[in-house]
């Protein structure tokens, strides 16, 4: 790494947080917090800014870290620090640090020293391969075809199978279709992000303004979508994951669609919280009455915005609905005193991974949100789902070894693709696809479950090692060899001329995306 690059990162680090430090004492003072768990704060954000050190471009190696640092610290942190300017505080008992503290600094610091290892693990043979990329008229075509088909299925099965929001409507359809219909279905759903992420990424090789028009209404029609099967997540994914692409391939923020991320979070996000609890929960308008009558729902909704927006049908903001600190401090407290441990039994449906329902059609199956209701005595509804986060799952099931083992486990698993897949070097869609799906299913994700969360990736992960097969064609030159003093491989004995796959990409001469070797954090805003 060179000298000029570190003392730009270390000063970088030191005074963010000194700035920090500075922040939280004074925030503290001002709200009058009685036990404030400053120590705490203090150093959580210390490590989970420890990306600083080693970032140097925002499509690098260490690109997956500095999100999932800095998701970590919104999931377990950052709502602790807003609340010392209300004087209220997580922990009633006055000790220095509480053990719901430890976990969660140990899970930071574990998932930080996997991730070194992963990253370390991923560039030991870094010279002796070659990059393949699909050809851009594929990779449209695949797009469209699998976002068409994932749409069409999502709605189909939001608005006419599941028609709304109860528990038994989706046990009576789940009962009426067969085996093979329902497998159909979830598929064409787990794969739509995958045909999202493609046409982003051909926007962006082709600078087409019809690809521009046609990713924005695919980002509208999301939310439409998101709106009417009562899917947030839904309603958001085209979105983040048209930014994300951005940020991926080209190594700069999209400022545009940046903002409106930002407006759609504070305007559009407590309208979907209000539809929640207005139109899908109060009044329970069928699905299809809503997607028909799409406008006076919309009202009802923004209607309601108001009402839940203070008082106390006070809805939750989007920070309060991602911190999940209560749900861990729940299970740290208990589990070992008043409930027991798991010993890996919420994880048993990883062994069962590859082996569908079709062929195995008892395997089993653990609804662990509900076993979550059930064990800690949370609601009386059985049918309640209570995240305990991927970190208080570990805890649950094996305590602090399932805190240091399984945090080092996740950060190296994390950290090898992170190096293996370096989109400043080498950008491919199958780099891009492996990235963004383990940002969607393991750092954004890591508020849910284990096993469905981890399923899900490695499915799509085997998915996308199967088209790389089927498509990946076009050889691509490391951008990035001639800095590290590197020989790359040769492109062109990598791979054969595509046969009727579409034209050659041509190859990208080092900055060419607006990254130079000097500087260490090179052109981010465009």
């Amino acid at each position: 790494m060179p000298t000029a690059t570190v003392s730009t990162r270390v000063p970088a680090y030191l005074a963010l947080n000194l700035g920090f430090l500075l922040l939280v004492v004074a925030m503290a003072l001002l709200g009058g917090a009685p036990n404030p768990r400053l120590p705490h704060m203090i150093l959580l954000f210390a490590v989970c800014t420890t990306w600083i050190l080693n970032f140097d471009r925002l499509n690098g190696p260490y690109a997956l870290l500095a999100l999932f640092q800095s998701f970590y610290f919104v999931s377990f942190g950052l709502l602790d620090v807003t609340n010392l300017l209300n004087g209220t505080s997580a922990e009633l008992e006055n000790s220095l640090y509480s053990a719901t503290e430890g976990v969660v600094l140990a899970g930071a610091v574990m998932l930080t020293l996997g991730y070194q290892l992963g990253i370390r693990l991923a560039t030991s043979r870094r010279g002796s391969r070659v990059a393949l990329d699909w050809p851009v008229p594929s990779v449209l075509t695949a797009g469209l075809v699998i976002w068409a088909v994932g749409t069409v299925s999502m709605f189909y099965w939001g608005v006419f199978v599941v028609t709304d929001t109860t528990i038994e409507t989706t046990r009576i359809a789940l009962n009426r279709l067969s085996p093979y219909a329902i497998a159909g279905n979830l598929l064409a759903g787990m794969l739509q992000p995958v045909g999202i992420l493609l046409i982003a990424y051909a926007r962006l090789k082709l600078r087409s303004p019809l690809l521009l028009t046609l990713v924005i209404v695919m980002v509208l029609i999301q939310v439409v979508l998101g709106f009417v099967i009562n899917g947030k997540s839904q309603a958001m994914i085209a979105g983040i994951l048209v930014i994300i692409t951005a940020i991926f391939v080209e190594g700069r923020i999209p400022k545009a669609w940046v903002a409106a991320g930002i407006l759609f979070a504070y305007v559009g996000f407590p309208i979907l919280q209000a539809s929640r609890v207005e139109v899908h929960g109060e009044r329970q308008v069928a699905r299809s009455e809503i997607l028909s009558n799409l406008g006076t729902n919309l009202m009802l909704a923004i209607e309601a915005k108001a009402r839940l927006s203070k008082g106390p049908d006070k809805t939750q903001s989007l920070l309060e609905r991602t911190s999940v600190r209560g749900s861990l401090q729940m299970v740290v407290e208990n589990t070992g005193a008043t409930v027991p441990f798991q010993h890996g039994y919420t994880m048993l449906p990883l062994l069962y991974t590859f082996i569908p329902k079709l062929v195995l059609a008892d395997k089993i199956s653990i609804p662990t949100g509900q076993l979550v209701n059930k064990e800690f005595h949370v609601s009386e509804y059985a049918d309640t789902y209570i995240s305990p986060s991927i970190l208080g799952e570990l805890y649950w099931n094996f305590g602090w070894y399932g805190v240091f083992g399984g945090m080092t486990i996740i950060g190296l698993l994390v950290g090898y693709l992170g190096g293996r897949f370096d989109m400043s070097r080498t950008p491919t869609v199958t780099g891009l696809l492996v990235l963004v799906l383990t940002t969607k299913q393991v750092i954004v994700a890591f508020e849910g479950t284990i096993a469905p969360e981890y399923v899900v990736w490695m499915r799509l992960l085997a998915a996308v090692g199967i088209l790389h097969l089927l498509f990946a064609r076009v050889p691509v030159a490391d951008r990035r060899a001639a800095e590290d003093g590197v020989d790359a491989p040769e492109p062109a004995a990598a791979a054969p001329e595509p046969t009727g796959g579409g034209p050659r990409l041509p190859l990208a001469a080092p900055g060419s995306l607006g990254l130079s070797s000097g500087a260490p954090f090179p052109n981010l805003l465009r």
